[in-house]
């Protein structure tokens, strides 16, 4: 045990405690560099230790650096008593570590030790590594890679049950063992959800006990139901078997040092859990008075997670800081943030691109199908271009004040051909679509799902919904149409079937929403705070939620 936690923390071992940290390590909330934790089922207890890699002086390069010097040491065997195989993360590296890094991390690898069996290796990578709205598209494929080619609609379902940003996808995990039963995990941070909502999220899994996350988390949190507000939980997906779409089983992750007064209050409810679960409370109970350098009323942060996994029987695991850069205080009540100025929205949804869906990824890594794009196109057809028009001349007569309504105007008269209707874009993309023909879809109700549904949500924002929450809907529309149009005027580049002089619709509409989604900076800052950018912000999720839906239903008519 100790030589393999030497091996994987050799790259700091010599860093002083009890001073700044050099690198804000994410493993605990005070940036030590390790973390251990203590897994409990009937079988008994195992040890468990995640360390983060780092070099002198510790950057993102750096670390990404004493990782693979890690990996080249564990491939030669040099760590006693540790068996690894590393092939599957040999076929990820390029897409989990490539050589320029964002995020807080780069890789993470954790030991687990027990009395039965040796010790095994798993390694956690950070899917915001090109950024957080790209982490979808790093998780479809690195678990396409690993040919698990069934997994990712169903993990596109969690990400879309709630509004958008409301899941999160922070991290993938292999064990880094050999044989077959060794598992792929993806991670998503669920922010202010509900114990009912995290029960349903791991009803997906094959095995699944109902209601047993919903009562864990009411345990953990102290009787609550929710939404947990602060630091959110987090679920863990573990996918086995590549012939079945679902994962074999789900872990929920409980972040008790946001929800627990003090470390002494974490103690009492993991105790009551263990208890109510027929676990022994021991190994828990000594894992705790090893590492406890303080009074546990002093504060919150020992404990950083409580977790359970439900595979037939329980197995609980309880997650510790070791404190190296101090304690966290005692838990106070957690104030919720304020609403962010209506201009964060075009902020937001410029980085978090529509483009960066895996469903586009999918079609960037294969060659073109011009029936994939026809089918699109005929969704956007239903959904958007056919309706346009008069969507946005009612939100434009309904804007709230006459800044916004002279911008709105401006954009309806660049849609209506600045009064030529020979260029209206409506008849423009109607003549783009008849050269598709040969390649589109028979119009049937479920191959017009997609568009149908996003339809019903731009009915309601435009024309229905309080002024300001159109207003916010227009922006994101505007937003994502530069980025779709780009997006597929790039496809239509790469084939040589359509000559460009039958996609005028495409070329114009490609500059144009340029020119509109930076009217859509100007339009925002015209949003007076308080409840008119609220309500910018509900239409604004609203339509970039049903866009995300869209795709994710258009990923499995295509490529399932």
């Amino acid at each position: 045990m100790k030589q393999v936690f030497l091996a994987l923390s050799e790259s700091w071992d010599a860093l002083p405690a009890g001073a700044t940290p050099p690198w804000p390590s994410d493993v605990c909330d005070d940036h030590s560099p390790y973390e251990v934790s203590v897994a409990l089922d009937e079988r008994g207890p195992q040890l468990r230790v995640l360390v983060e890699p780092m070099d002198a002086p510790p950057s993102l390069s750096a670390n990404l650096a004493a990782s693979m010097r890690l990996h080249k040491k564990l491939e030669q065997n040099l760590v006693q008593n540790l068996v690894v195989d590393l092939r599957r993360l040999r076929a990820l590296e390029d897409l989990l570590l490539p050589p320029e890094i964002k995020g807080r991390f780069a890789a993470w690898y954790a030991a687990a030790f027990d009395r039965e069996r040796a010790p095994s290796l798993k390694g956690y990578f950070n899917l915001g590594v090109q950024g957080p709205a790209r982490a979808p598209q790093i998780a479809e494929e690195a678990l396409h890679r690993l040919g698990f080619h069934k997994a990712w609609p169903t993990m596109a379902r969690i990400l879309g049950r709630r509004e958008v940003g409301a899941e999160e996808l922070v991290y993938f995990a292999l064990d880094l063992a050999p044989g077959e039963g060794a598992r792929a995990k993806l991670y998503f941070r669920h922010h202010s959800p509900t114990a009912a909502f995290l029960d349903e999220v791991a009803s997906v899994a094959r095995y699944h006990q109902p209601g047993f996350v919903a009562e864990f988390c009411r345990k953990l949190s102290g009787g609550g139901e929710g939404p947990y507000t602060s630091k959110g939980p987090v679920t863990c997906f573990s996918f086995t078997d590549p012939s079945d779409a679902r994962p074999t089983a789900a872990t929920a992750y409980f972040p008790l040092s946001h929800h627990a007064r003090d470390d002494a209050e974490a103690r009492e409810r993991i105790t009551h859990y263990l208890q109510a679960q027929g676990l022994d409370t021991t190994p828990y109970l000594r894992t705790l008075e090893a590492l406890a350098r303080r009074p546990l009323e002093a504060g919150t942060g020992m404990h950083t997670y409580a977790a359970v996994r439900w595979q037939g029987k329980p197995r609980v695991t309880v997650y510790f800081s070791p404190e190296i850069y101090g304690t966290q205080p005692r838990l106070e009540t957690h104030v919720a943030e304020g609403t962010r100025p209506a201009t964060a929205i075009v902020d937001y949804f410029e980085e978090h691109s529509v483009a960066d869906h895996p469903f586009f990824a999918r079609m960037r890594r294969e060659p073109v199908r011009l029936e994939v794009l026809a089918r699109i196109l005929a969704n956007f057809r239903v959904g958007i271009t056919r309706e346009f028009p008069r969507r946005l001349a009612w939100l434009t007569a309904r804007a709230p004040d006459d800044a916004i309504r002279c911008v709105l105007a401006k954009q309806l008269n660049d849609e209506m051909g600045d009064g030529d209707f020979k260029r209206a874009h409506r008849g423009m993309f109607e003549r783009m679509f008849g050269v598709l023909t040969p390649w589109a879809p028979q119009e049937t109700d479920e191959v017009l799902a997609p568009g149908r549904a996003l339809g019903e949500v731009l009915e309601r924002c435009y024309v229905t919904a309080e002024p300001y929450e159109g207003v916010g809907a227009s922006l994101v529309v505007e937003v994502y149409g530069k980025q779709v149009d780009s997006y597929i005027a790039d496809q239509f580049r790469r084939q040589d079937q359509i000559p460009p002089s039958k996609l005028d619709w495409l070329h114009l509409h490609e500059n144009l929403e340029v020119e509109h989604a930076s009217e859509s900076l100007d339009v925002a800052r015209l949003i007076p705070p308080g409840p008119a950018t609220e309500a910018a912000w509900r239409g604004a999720k609203a339509v970039a939620t049903a866009s995300r839906t869209f795709f994710d239903t258009l990923y499995r008519q295509c490529y399932l």
